[in-house]
């Protein structure tokens, strides 16, 4: 029955129903069960909000020891942007925002939503096809003079060359010949074309593919948190005018010391505060980002200590954005 049931949990989509799985199930009840927990007292929402970060962290590492594929923090991050758009069209009260306010939450939101699908779909492309069929003859040294390279014996210069010394590259792990500056990811399985690191968020490589369009992601989805977070403050709390923008008065919450007597506002102010802690992590891997694009690294080579050799910064963004 239960098998049954679980075959039949399905949801609409393009090209075809979509099955829903029993532990994506458990993961957004979680979820929700979790950020309803914190509207119902202040200290409890202290507590819960204080945890929440440790111990996602903490199963961030369990999950990369046992089972490094887990969809748990990709349900988890999706679910809670879809929670944040539903608290705010449904519990935040609407007459206190102005309507082009609130569809530029939700344009900021789509775009977020759009950029990490569509770097997440991309991510397939960083993987590098199958071995030519004289790998073989390569590795026992006939059929072919060039030699087998380990991933730290190459030259990962931009041009692209290499020592005629060191022959071609090749991944002893997946027995592929790989192009400078790849790297073989042990969850995906796959050498990965210029890969800055698995993201358990997204449950996939970025790379060379699909890193521009995660930058982009998490940038628009970095501006919807921090409206959300502004809007639904300073529509439950007591607002303050600070300066106006085009015509928009941009306020900041002032009071907000009675917004537990009414569960409703102190969900909405419970959302906010989920929102800008979600804010603060994806503004240090947005920093990160900017960082070692300037400097012409990926995060693989960053960790790895890898020397290679990098122009100027703006050569790197000009690369970075042509992709290049």
């Amino acid at each position: 029955m239960l098998l049954t049931f679980q075959d039949r949990l399905r949801i609409p989509w393009r090209g075809g129903a979509k099955q829903i799985t029993l532990d994506n199930v458990v993961t957004l009840a979680i979820l929700i069960g979790t950020l309803l927990l914190t509207a119902v007292h202040f200290y409890l929402c202290l507590v819960i909000m204080l945890l929440l970060p440790l111990v996602l962290l903490y199963l961030k590492r369990l999950f990369g020891t046992i089972h490094p594929k887990t969809k748990f923090f990709t349900i988890w991050f999706f679910g809670s942007c879809v929670y944040l758009v539903a608290l705010f069209e449904l519990a935040v009260p609407l007459l206190e925002i102005l309507p082009q306010e609130n569809v530029g939450f939700v344009v900021l939101m789509t775009l977020a939503f759009l950029c990490l699908l569509k770097a997440k779909q991309r991510a397939v492309l960083n993987h590098l096809s199958a071995l030519p069929a004289d790998m073989n003859g390569v590795e026992s040294g006939k059929g072919s003079k060039e030699h087998i390279v380990l991933f730290s014996d190459r030259d990962d210069s931009d041009d692209g060359a290499t020592d005629s010394d060191s022959g071609r590259l090749a991944c002893q792990l997946c027995r592929k010949y790989v192009p400078p500056r790849t790297y073989h990811c042990k969850v995906c399985s796959s050498c990965v074309l210029r890969q800055d690191h698995h993201n358990v968020w997204l449950n996939c490589c970025i790379g060379k593919s699909n890193h521009r369009l995660y930058l982009a992601g998490c940038l628009f989805t970095l501006l919807a948190l921090l409206v959300f977070a502004n809007l639904a403050l300073t529509a439950v709390c007591h607002p303050t005018p600070i300066f106006t923008l085009y015509g928009i008065i941009v306020m900041m919450p002032d009071d907000c010391t009675d917004i537990f007597f009414q569960y409703d506002i102190a969900l909405c102010f419970t959302g906010s505060v989920y929102a800008l802690i979600m804010a603060s992590f994806i503004a240090i891997a947005v920093v990160k980002q900017i960082c070692f694009i300037s400097f012409g690294l990926s995060f693989s080579e960053w960790r790895r200590r890898e020397h290679v050799k990098r122009r100027n910064c703006l050569w790197n963004w000009k690369a970075f954005c042509f992709g290049q």
